[in-house]
């Protein structure tokens, strides 16, 4: 990779965080048919719909003893893991997503809250089962055998895996800086703008990655919003965190 870059996508990895970071205090809550998309427009129903979908399937995914929540956000997942979790680390670089994630789940004690850049961030514990949704997306391509790597690393020999994000119809709601890359533009309802990284994955490259890491996923999609991935890990790391 050039190192011109790289460095733009260094730059560009860190506006994200950013982005998020300030956008904490306008997310409100879809799983209650009261957010807006991100790109301004308001939903339509069957956004909600398909969003609700994704929610089920988490449910029905079976993730239960020690569970880490990558990117965790405003807590509209976390509440759901809680249901059948023994504990829950939630991850994410925005303080001000945490703050929002304790008050709508009433600070409970079962989930501990990190604040920190998956990229850099040491576990310190194997985990049961991780997860992640609407991240992936954020992750540029070359980073994401690295994070994929992390990911088998804080699991469990036989633990279990469940992400979601959007499909690749979701490009023709983004503004992209290019057609063919992974930067897109991203504006806060006070008019700032913020570049973003935003790369949709085909199905064929995010089972590869799990697939060299011993993780064996199975993707589903909704009817044309979204999909949703479930996997176990069937092979153990070299470099296993204890």
């Amino acid at each position: 990779m050039r190192k011109s870059h790289s460095k733009e996508l260094d730059q560009t990895v860190e506006e994200t965080k950013e982005y998020y970071r300030q956008r904490a205090s306008q997310y409100s809550d879809w799983a209650h048919r009261t957010d807006r998309y991100e790109e301004g427009a308001e939903p339509e129903a069957f956004w909600f719909d398909e969003a609700m979908i994704l929610i089920e399937a988490l449910a029905s995914s079976g993730l239960s003893g020690d569970v880490l929540e990558i990117a965790s956000g405003t807590g509209i997942w976390t509440e759901e893991l809680l249901r059948n979790a023994a504990s829950v680390t939630a991850l994410d670089s925005s303080p001000e997503m945490h703050e929002r994630s304790r008050s709508r789940l009433v600070r409970n004690p079962k989930v501990r809250y990190v604040v920190a850049d998956i990229y850099n961030w040491v576990p310190d514990m194997s985990y049961d089962a991780v997860t992640f949704s609407f991240w992936l997306s954020h992750v540029p391509g070359s980073k994401l055998d690295d994070f994929v790597s992390k990911v088998a690393r804080c699991l469990k020999l036989g633990g279990r895996v469940f992400f979601a994000d959007q499909r690749r119809e979701g490009l023709t709601r983004e503004v992209m800086d290019h057609p063919s890359g992974e930067i897109a533009r991203r504006s806060l309802i006070d008019g700032r703008e913020f570049k973003i990284i935003k790369h949709f994955y085909s199905s064929e490259e995010i089972t590869r990655c799990f697939l060299q890491e011993g993780i064996n996923i199975n993707i589903s999609n909704t009817a044309t919003l979204f999909y949703y991935a479930n996997g176990v890990k069937y092979r153990a790391q070299k470099s296993q965190v204890p």
